[in-house]
């Protein structure tokens, strides 16, 4: 996994940070979606940022030093389910979805927890195997109908 660049900072949600989330996710959606024509307006994923992101969930967010958010993820702790973790397409491929799942890892949810990935997201799916989650059950997101795949990381030492 890994380590985090000195220049981010590692830390929950702020205020000042929620006018920059519904860009990002869009953004970042779009760009792990490349197979779809048409995607939302702003205001459709600034309502689910409204909606989601907040209790029981929380949001933490990659920074840097200009105060930017350059990834984030909202973790249901208490179900150690992760239910979004995306990073801004300029700023993918730089460690920052490692570094936020080595944080769940060792930190939020060390006894192990789940996603589920769009089985078309292919990039996504390699990315959380190589951190390590295992695949399991394939169903259907119960809002869009979209395809979708339980993943489950499980702590090294319960596997022995």
């Amino acid at each position: 996994m890994s380590r985090l660049p000195h220049t981010l900072t590692l830390r929950p949600v702020a205020p000042q940070d929620f006018p920059q989330l519904a860009p990002l996710w869009r953004d970042a959606w779009a760009s792990a979606n490349p197979a779809v024509s048409t995607v939302a307006p702003l205001s459709h994923w600034a309502a689910r940022v409204d909606a989601e992101f907040g209790p029981p969930c929380s949001t933490t967010v990659l920074v840097d030093q200009g105060h930017t958010v350059r990834a984030f993820m909202v973790l249901d702790q208490a179900q150690g389910h992760l239910h979004q973790l995306f990073v801004a397409p300029g700023a993918q491929g730089q460690g920052l979805g490692a570094a936020l799942v080595q944080q769940l890892c060792e930190q939020l949810c060390p006894q192990g927890w789940t996603l589920h990935v769009a089985t078309t997201n292919v990039r996504a799916r390699r990315f959380y195997a190589r951190c390590g989650l295992v695949e399991a059950v394939v169903d259907r997101h119960p809002g869009t109908g979209r395809e979708r795949v339980l993943c489950r990381w499980v702590p090294p030492s319960a596997l022995r």
